[in-house]
């Protein structure tokens, strides 16, 4: 994989790592339970979800519960997150950067959280602009 900023090293070497080690707990998935329910109040017929940075995937785990017959899928340019998704069973994994990311499709709900800040600012407006 190539990277086009320091961001994108940073996050996909061993800093992403220990961020993984981090940022892996129960305690997480329900939190994010509480609050993907809240959101979801405001959506209807979500058959498809794609998260852009989805790490080890607390965020789409949370999402699995509440919408079980919904489509999963995750862009992550870790290698080790990549390796834990697979272990919760997500099938659908994009292992890449998000700037390389090139949907071959639509998805009813499109998200990130927690990725723009650690996005190189410059880049910004690419991302906005490719409607990422």
């Amino acid at each position: 994989m190539e990277f086009s900023t320091d961001q994108e090293r940073f996050w996909a070497g061993e800093f992403g790592n220990d961020y993984i080690e981090r940022n892996s707990s129960n305690t997480i998935v329900a939190s994010n339970l509480a609050l993907f329910a809240r959101i979801l109040k405001s959506t209807v017929s979500l058959k498809s979800i794609i998260e852009f940075g989805s790490n080890v995937g607390l965020n789409l785990l949370a999402l699995g519960k509440l919408l079980p017959e919904s489509e999963l899928h995750a862009v992550e340019i870790n290698s080790n997150a990549v390796q834990e998704l697979r272990k919760i069973g997500l099938s659908k994994i994009h292992h890449q950067t998000i700037f390389d990311f090139i949907p071959a499709r639509k998805y009813d709900l499109v998200f990130t959280k927690g990725v723009l800040i650690h996005i190189n600012p410059d880049c910004l407006p690419h991302l906005f602009a490719a409607g990422v």
